[in-house]
Parts: structure tokens; C-alpha cells; sequence
């Protein structure tokens, strides 16, 4: 009777900690749950994105103005073998302005964006400020690979190579 009140005592202390650590995922791990919805309040799930090689795109207002170095490479090469996921790092916006920002976010793109409010994907893959960053993911939802930068010619050569390499390895 003492042994069960101590494992559930025990795993209520480990469940009180464990849920307030952040979800951190590197190469190797798979991509934590999340649900985030995109500016146009559709709710978008890791779920969704399983069962193809998918490319987070994650960007803070700084770092977007380097976006175009990556994306006018591979989104010509891999659009119809890869899923994008455009990811906006907005948990600094103060909650009175959200539906302003997801309104610009609206007028400026007609793909989902998949609004951060929270950080978790942001903390999760421990983004880079100041500059765009890419997480490669398999289909099974594991990260195969990531990179940070302003996208010189090196880093986008060396982000195809590997992406090239995933979808050999995922079919």
C-alpha cells in the first residue's frame, strides 16, 4: 500500500515537472504535438504533416527579409515532392494586436501561415533569431535535418542536398 502511494506520489511530481519543461526536438526526434492555426484561424497539427517530407520554415520579423534567398531555389525544386510549413514567430505580439497582425498576415499571404502565438514550435526547434530556419522532416514526423542563415549559396546548395537525400531514403 506505502509502495503504491509512493509511485503515484512519485509520478504526479514527475508529471507537474515534465509538463512545464519545454518540448525540445533536434535531428533524430520527432517533431513534438503541436496545434497552431495559421492566419486564417485554421488549426493545423504535426498530424497533418505526416506521411510526407515537410520543410518548417520558421522566421521572426527579422529574419523574414532573408526568406526569398531560400525559397526561390526550392520551392521550384520540391513543390510537388515536399509540404511547406511557413512558420511566423508572433509570441512577442501583444495580445490586444493579434487580430491586426493575422489581418496584415492575411493581406500579404495567400498560403498558411501557421501563427506561432505560443512559441512552440519556435522553442521547440530552437530557432535562430534574425534569420530564417529550416527543419526537414521525414515521413514518419522525424527531423532529418536542420539549418539556419541568411541563405547564401553554400547553405540553399547544402539544404537541397540533404533534401535530396530524405526523399531517396522516404520512398
Amino acid at each position: 500500500m506505502i509502495h503504491q502511494r509512493l509511485s503515484i506520489v512519485a509520478y504526479a511530481v514527475f508529471w507537474l515537472i515534465s509538463a512545464h519543461l519545454p518540448l525540445v526536438a533536434g535531428v533524430g526526434e520527432r517533431v513534438p504535438p503541436f496545434r497552431i492555426e495559421d492566419q486564417f484561424e485554421k488549426i493545423w497539427t504535426a498530424d497533418y504533416f505526416k506521411g510526407s517530407v515537410t520543410v518548417y520554415m520558421l522566421n521572426d520579423r527579422t529574419g523574414y527579409q532573408h526568406t526569398k534567398n531560400w525559397t526561390d531555389r526550392i520551392v521550384p525544386l520540391f513543390k510537388n515532392r515536399v509540404k511547406f510549413a511557413p512558420v511566423a514567430d508572433v509570441q512577442s505580439a501583444p495580445g490586444f494586436l493579434k487580430g491586426f497582425i493575422r489581418s496584415k498576415f492575411q493581406d500579404n499571404f495567400n498560403y498558411s501561415v501557421l501563427m506561432d502565438w505560443d512559441g512552440v514550435l519556435i522553442k521547440a526547434f530552437k530557432m535562430v533569431e534574425d534569420v530564417p530556419n529550416l527543419v526537414v522532416v521525414d515521413k514518419q514526423g522525424i527531423i532529418r535535418f536542420t539549418i539556419s542563415g541568411t541563405g547564401t549559396k553554400s547553405q540553399v546548395d547544402l539544404l537541397i542536398s540533404n533534401l535530396n537525400k530524405i526523399l531517396v531514403q522516404s520512398k
